[in-house]
């Protein structure tokens, strides 16, 4: 065993620096030197910290229960009194199964992804544009491929807040895209040259089940602003997201809106890969139907945008996987399993992974209800909602990819929005895990727009090897 274990150990179970040196007898200066590398503890040093963190441990897993008042072991299981940890082999055996496989090395992906999009990019680096940019889900994904994202559009003033904490080298060329001229487009041209890529998403609340799928809903046209903005600045590639249901979604004449959403581009002499996705497929531990349009300039020489292969799928143990040479969909345990386990009304030291306290008449129904099921499933009566779907009131399950991450995924009675084995709705934090959001991306604002923001973006770990696959079919000609 070395140091670096005896880090993970004490950070997993949120002991301080403080009262490790308490508990084991060494200076804070000592203890400080050893986390930093600076110094290198002795075999025998090692011992005595994990014996120190070794009751510790004992105390703070023999003390942890859930809401229905039974004590609850390490590995998760709800019978029987926690067995002490034996040895450090005994702790990480354990911790691996409690972490998930997969959870340190996600969260160690998303950091990459932010640490990525920090870099300076390249002088030759193709130059973007994000038209209803939101928080930034999918400019994060393409700064991490070394995109340069140099202005972007946003009505929303608190989702334009977020964005320009995280990009703040792109401007704002414009709140409303309605308002944007013939005039300043040029004008834009002018200033920054050439647009590269164009990338967004039109809100999509007029096709999706969620909304009213209204054909009038004055939303399901501003699909045409795009349009024209690409028509205008003749990127060499743009890219569009919107939900599924976009495909089935009639205009009031009875035409496919997205039939004549693929004529307008076309007539404005662009080739168009049209393609149906669930974002697990693609790395995000959450399923999240969406359609993508991808937008080829019909000068440009490579031809047509050949969508990238999926890199994960379901599959059982036995069952051959749809897509050959596919790793193993990423689930909710995958991203939050090292969050802190709160209840509701409890909170953290993260200061998004806290949770709403809920009407305790709403704990009672859930409170025994399994991950997967429904309160409204309860065999008594009495603990069913009176109202509402089986989808509603309903935990998520920790082994399979979490259900789609919508603006109200606070609300414990909405859509698959309630904690595997926690009684209560996901919190913020867990969202953006979910979402593929870092831990070092930044939100402010109320927590309302905060969850809209999250709620409403393009998962950017999908959003990255979008850019990825376009940049090798597309650009890499031209850097």
């Amino acid at each position: 065993m070395n140091y670096s274990e005896i880090k993970k150990l004490r950070q997993q179970y949120k002991i301080s620096q403080i009262n490790l040196s308490k508990m084991s007898g060494y200076s804070p200066a000592t203890i400080s030197n050893w986390e930093l590398g600076k110094t290198v503890p002795s075999s025998e040093d090692i011992s005595v910290l994990f014996s120190a963190l070794q009751e510790s441990i004992n105390n703070i897993e023999s003390n942890t229960f859930d809401v229905r008042k039974k004590r609850i072991t390490i590995d998760g299981s709800k019978k029987g009194t926690p067995k002490p940890i034996q040895s450090a082999e005994d702790y990480l055996s354990r911790l691996k199964h409690r972490e998930g496989i997969g959870n340190t090395d996600y969260v160690r992906t998303l950091s990459n992804i932010y640490q990525s999009a920090q870099k300076p990019v390249a002088l030759n680096a193709p130059k973007t544009l994000a038209l209803f940019s939101g928080c930034g889900g999918m400019s994060l994904g393409f700064a991490a491929e070394g995109y340069n994202l140099i202005g972007h559009v946003e009505i929303e003033p608190s989702a334009n807040a977020i964005y320009e904490d995280n990009f703040p080298n792109s401007m704002l060329l414009e709140k409303d895209i309605c308002l944007i001229t013939d005039e300043d487009l040029k004008k834009w041209e002018n200033e920054y040259g050439p647009i590269d890529v164009i990338i967004g998403g039109p809100p999509c609340q007029g096709f999706s089940l969620a909304g009213k799928r209204d054909p009038n809903d004055i939303r399901n046209q501003l699909y045409k602003y795009y349009v024209h903005i690409v028509a205008i600045l003749r990127p060499k590639v743009f890219v569009m997201e919107n939900v599924r249901l976009l495909t089935s979604m009639k205009t009031p004449d009875g035409t496919l809106f997205i039939e004549n959403i693929l004529s307008a581009f076309q007539q404005e002499g662009y080739t168009v890969t049209k393609e149906e996705i669930n974002t697990y497929e693609y790395g995000v531990p959450q399923s999240r139907e969406r359609i993508i349009l991808v937008g080829v300039r019909n000068d440009i020489n490579q031809g047509n945008f050949v969508f990238p292969l999926p890199t994960h799928n379901i599959s059982k143990p036995n069952q051959t996987p749809v897509v050959l040479d596919c790793k193993q969909a990423l689930t909710f345990r995958d991203a939050t399993h090292d969050l802190p386990n709160i209840e509701s009304g409890e909170s953290s030291t993260d200061p998004l992974h806290w949770s709403v306290v809920h009407p305790e008449h709403v704990i009672r129904w859930l409170k025994n209800v399994p991950e997967g099921c429904s309160a409204h499933e309860n065999k008594d009566p009495s603990l069913r909602p009176p109202s509402g779907f089986n989808t509603t009131y309903k935990r998520i399950i920790w082994d399979e990819p979490c259900s789609t991450i919508s603006t109200n995924f606070s609300m414990i009675s909405g859509c698959r929005n309630v904690h595997p084995t926690a009684t209560r709705s996901l919190t913020i934090r867990e969202a953006a895990r979910v979402q593929s959001f870092p831990d070092e991306f930044i939100f402010e604002g109320n927590w309302g727009n905060i969850r809209k923001a999250i709620g409403n973006a393009v998962p950017p770990i999908f959003a990255k090897k979008l850019a990825e696959e376009i940049f090798s079919q597309l650009l890499s000609e031209d850097v």
